[in-house]
């Protein structure tokens, strides 16, 4: 996108049109999920279901910032934890099964961990964290790609967080991380003036690199609008940066302005979903000997 403004036009669009076009993202996901729990469906109808659920309540997270310049945290609780728990059951679900390799997009995945941070699910996080990576050197993503610079950045900073050393050799990444490797150098600076000049680079990036449309010599960055006004990877920096008591960033530019990129810590409770519980321990029955790891 040009700029910020136009970022926030496009989305507002976007949103309302997939909300009144998709409304089946919640109602069918719902069903089909019973369905399973009734005998009726296999165990992908857990998947697909929690994973548009996810989205539905994501594009209704996003459409409510928009509209009503209202933050909603319980909209992102549920956005979050279904999409962590869609995953969930996959890597479950590939235990059990060698040839079952299916996987959330790891773009989508990276986002729901620092989303759980935001929102104070440490010890979710930090386990999905952990089995995302394990996802990462295993079959479900196989080192992924290298399309998307911004997911690989904040890879990296789960794990200089958490003091993981990523084994490059069974990874995808990236050669150049540019504009991030430069934030990565300095990811916990004590210089202001440094901080706010890498996080202005990123935000120009954030916004430049906003686009749905597909070219043959590219792919931007930022490429569904349900992260156009939403910078989740600056903000998942600045949140580290707070958990470890570094000089405080104070936002002097319009993205980081918004108050949907507010980085301090929201704890909120983990949502108690009967639908999701039943379908755990239905699967549990259903493939006895293996455990979630979540």
């Amino acid at each position: 996108m040009k700029n910020l403004i136009e970022s926030k036009e496009y989305t507002i669009g976007k949103k309302t049109e997939q909300i009144g076009r998709l409304q089946s993202h919640y109602s069918q996901s719902i069903a089909e999920i019973q369905e399973f729990l009734d005998g009726k469906k296999s165990a992908v109808a857990v998947t697909s279901g929690l994973e548009y659920l996810s989205v539905w309540y994501h594009w209704n997270f996003i459409e409510k910032f928009l509209k009503e310049n209202k933050v909603d945290y319980e909209l992102l609780s549920n956005s979050t934890l279904f999409g962590i728990e869609s995953n969930n059951v996959r890597y479950f679900l590939g235990k059990k099964v060698e040839t079952y390799r299916q996987a959330l997009q790891f773009d989508k995945a990276i986002k729901h961990l620092a989303q759980g941070l935001l929102l104070g699910w440490d010890e979710i996080a930090i386990k999905y964290g952990h089995v995302l990576i394990e996802m990462l050197y295993g079959k479900q993503y196989n080192g992924w790609n290298p399309a998307y610079k911004h997911v690989w950045f904040m890879l990296e900073l789960f794990c200089k967080w958490q003091g993981i050393e990523l084994d490059q050799s069974k990874l995808n990444s990236p050669d150049d991380l540019a504009p991030y490797n430069k934030a990565l150098e300095h990811w916990d600076t004590k210089d202001l003036n440094l901080l706010a000049q890498l996080v202005d680079e990123l935000s120009i990036f954030h916004i430049e690199q906003s686009d749905e449309d597909e070219y043959k010599d590219r792919t931007p960055d930022f490429a569904s609008s349900d992260y156009f006004v939403f910078a989740i990877e600056i903000v998942l920096w600045l949140n580290i940066r707070s958990r470890l008591g570094l000089p405080k960033y104070q936002p002097n530019n319009d993205l980081m302005q918004l108050t949907i990129n507010s980085w301090h810590l929201t704890p909120q409770i983990v949502p108690q979903i009967e639908l999701l519980k039943e379908s755990k321990y239905k699967l549990l029955q259903d493939y006895p000997g293996i455990d979630f790891e979540i």
